[in-house]
């Protein structure tokens, strides 16, 4: 298991009050509304978060450019390298 799966399982095994704070925090260091292919109604719809959230609900739909890789939140769970743009392309797990 490596540091995003073990991330993703420590966040699932939380009480849902605990859960949301820490999705909260890792939203907060978030940096996907740097990127430029963030949108105007990404930003409206509270989009963030992609690496684990996956896709823009149709907000993003052109890659204008990527921060995911990098994204000191990302390279802190050793993800946005071989997957990225996960805006467009969906979760870390899902590209795997």
């Amino acid at each position: 298991m490596d540091k995003f799966e073990e991330a993703l399982e420590n966040v699932n095994s939380m009480a849902a009050d605990e859960r949301d704070k820490a999705i909260q925090n890792y939203k907060d260091s978030c940096i996907c509304h740097t990127c430029a292919s963030y949108t105007e109604c990404s930003k409206d719809a509270n989009e963030k978060l992609f690496c684990v959230t996956g896709k823009s609900n149709n907000c993003i739909t052109e890659l204008k450019g990527c921060e995911c890789p990098a994204c000191p939140l990302a390279r802190s769970l050793d993800v946005g390298i071989v997957h990225n743009a996960y805006c467009l392309n969906g979760s870390e797990m899902e590209q795997r």
